[in-house]
């Protein structure tokens, strides 16, 4: 007698080539979002090529009851002018800035929030912005934030510099990126 396929393996043989097929279609959906993931990156690290010059700005943001941060606006703003030391570069004053809203400018925020148990969370956000024009609204120009990186974290009342220290880092990113296309 002939060997039969059952209903039961015709069944089991749709349900391997089905699980095969989702899974080489999750496998194909993870690879293009990494991708595309690069792809972001790459095209972060370019929108930095060619940039000679720019200014620093750096806001902090905390409680009005909060008032024994051990830093400030401007030693943070110092913090990332160390690291952007030796860079190809021109640092535009403050003045200079205040001149035009179309010159690029690295921008830190940095966010703090008092918790009751002493403790402070923090986020800090760097970004680099420059003029855009926008091709599809009649080259309107603009500014954009084309590259940026960003930390969270919390530290105890005793530990605040740590706050400065680690979002003034982010420039260390910056300077990294900026290198590889310039």
């Amino acid at each position: 007698m002939p060997y039969r396929f059952s209903d039961i393996s015709l069944n089991y043989i749709a349900m391997k080539y089905f699980s095969l097929y989702i899974l080489i279609t999750c496998c194909s959906f993870l690879l293009y979002n990494d991708l595309f993931a690069q792809n972001e990156v790459l095209r972060e690290q370019d929108s930095l090529y060619g940039i000679s010059e720019f200014g620093v700005v750096v806001n902090i943001e905390k409680p009005a009851g909060v008032e024994d941060l051990s830093f400030t606006v401007d030693s943070v703003r110092s913090l990332m002018l160390d690291e952007l030391e030796g860079l190809p570069i021109n640092v535009l004053e403050y003045e200079t800035l205040q001149q035009s809203d179309q010159l690029p400018i690295l921008y830190l925020h940095i966010n703090i929030m008092e918790s009751t148990m002493g403790l402070y969370s923090f986020s800090a956000q760097m970004l680099f912005y420059q003029p855009v024009k926008l091709p599809l609204n009649n080259d309107i120009q603009t500014m954009a934030s084309t590259w940026h990186d960003s930390f969270i974290g919390m530290v105890t009342s005793d530990l605040t510099d740590y706050i400065a220290s680690r979002s003034a880092r982010l420039t260390a990113n910056f300077r990294i990126d900026y290198q590889s296309v310039n």
